[in-house]
């Protein structure tokens, strides 16, 4: 059923012809009302096809930096040759004669703005309904399909409203004041790891991390370590585990507090109450869905943080990660997975933390990792505010003891890059600090 044989029942589709006669109203008789509502409105917004003639025109002169008022408006409908189509110029009189001030336009046009998003809600669900009636063979991606018309239309939804700077800098000027009542404390969420929190004064919510590594080198079990470390500091913890089920992610929880071997644990011959009790009650949330979509997990993510904030997001590993729809290549599949990521941390508040592989380039080097090496495009660089690389060297490490791991902060939109280094006990799966002190930079 279409937006026009809905119309045609006893359920009318919702517009407000007097909200649209008053913003168009508004246009005509102040020549600065457009600027109040030009990031607001588009055309398809109004219901009534003369409104948008009438608007459309209104936009063409805005952007040529032409005079709004019924005449310019009038000679370009009629050099549109649409003139009669909206109204006439009796019409545009009436528009102008039935508004004596342009004071209300921002109120109407919020009405205007709220109407066509309640008939795009209904040309979503219509398109619901009929790939339902379709009988779909796929249930899971006409679900997927769903929730991304759903998703997308709340993401348009969100108008994004301009700043005046004083505010800011009002915001900033308390942040400073507490950082100086707090000189000792990270800005951000700690890692846990001193190295990494030297360089990046813990992690700043809305920014996307990516943690990249050759296979083996150990970025799985450091990213387990920084999301069990925030969670001991109560930041509630959302992983999306694409490569290992929940009783191996659990298994290597109870290794980071045990003295106990990560194989014993896993196999049952050991049983760990006290490290079972440590993870007892943490803000720690799990999903192990093997080849979870992007916009599936945009859902999961969305309705976790309708319960409780959600703090950090963990994404094991984003190569794993499907799109869903029908990109030509890798590359723009994994540009789309950085972009929504982005996106949803910028619009969750959370901070995101993607595992990526590295090209087989890094460890042919035998040195520091380039961020030209990360695994399938350049948008990993791009859209990431923080790039960790990790790689180990080559000399052989003696039995028994723990291997030397390198780091570098690759990338830092906000905050130096550099390098440092970590210890890896391999049987617990475990990362730990060389120095156990807290002053001074990284060994």
């Amino acid at each position: 059923m279409t937006l026009a044989t809905a119309a045609a029942t006893d359920r009318r589709v919702p517009f407000d012809e007097a909200a649209e006669q008053h913003v168009l109203g508004c246009l005509l008789t102040d020549r600065d009302a457009i600027f109040k509502i030009a990031d607001l409105l588009r055309v398809d917004d109004f219901y009534l096809a003369r409104h948008q003639r009438v608007y459309a025109a209104a936009q063409a002169l805005l952007e040529r930096r032409e005079r709004i008022d019924p005449i310019t408006i009038q000679v370009e409908l009629a050099r549109r040759e649409e003139l009669d189509r909206a109204g006439g110029q009796a019409y545009l009189r009436s528009l102008a004669d039935g508004v004596p001030t342009a004071v209300e336009i921002e109120r109407h046009a919020h009405v205007v703005r709220d109407r066509a998003i309640l008939r795009r809600l209904l040309g979503a669900a219509t398109a619901i309904a009929a790939d339902a009636y379709d009988e779909p063979t796929d249930i899971p991606l006409a679900l997927d399909r769903a929730e991304q018309r759903l998703f997308a239309l709340r993401d348009e939804s969100a108008n994004a409203q301009l700043r005046h700077i004083t505010a800011t800098l009002q915001t900033n000027y308390e942040h400073l004041t507490e950082r100086m009542e707090r000189p000792f404390d990270l800005s951000g969420i700690p890692s846990g790891f001193r190295e990494l929190d030297y360089y990046t004064e813990g992690f700043t919510t809305g920014d996307l991390i990516v943690l990249a590594a050759r296979p083996s080198v150990g970025k799985t079990s450091l990213a387990l370590g920084m999301a069990y470390n925030m969670a001991r500091r109560g930041h509630r913890v959302l992983l999306f585990s694409l490569e290992m089920d929940a009783k191996q992610i659990v298994s290597r929880f109870l290794a980071l507090n045990s003295r106990m071997d990560l194989l014993a644990l896993r196999t049952g011959n050991i049983i760990d109450t006290d490290a079972a009790a440590a993870l007892h009650g943490l803000p720690i949330l799990i999903d192990d869905t093997p080849g979870i979509s992007i916009m599936e997990l945009r859902t999961k993510a969305r309705r976790a943080s309708t319960h409780e904030k959600v703090d950090v997001i963990v994404v094991d590993y984003l190569q794993l990660v499907r799109t869903g729809g029908e990109d030509e290549n890798r590359v723009q599949e994994i540009a789309t997975i950085t972009r929504n990521l982005k996106a949803l941390a910028r619009e969750l508040d959370v901070v995101i933390i993607g595992l990526s592989q590295l090209s087989r380039a890094a460890g042919d080097a035998g040195g520091e990792p380039k961020l030209s090496t990360l695994r399938e495009g350049g948008s990993l660089e791009q859209d990431s505010d923080l790039v960790v690389m990790l790689w180990r060297d080559r000399e052989e490490t003696p039995a028994g003891a723990p291997r030397l791991i390198n780091g570098s902060i690759a990338k830092n939109r906000n905050g130096p890059t550099g390098i440092f280094q970590l210890l890896f006990e391999s049987e617990q799966a475990r990362f730990f600090s060389k120095a156990q002190d807290d002053a001074g930079p990284p060994v």
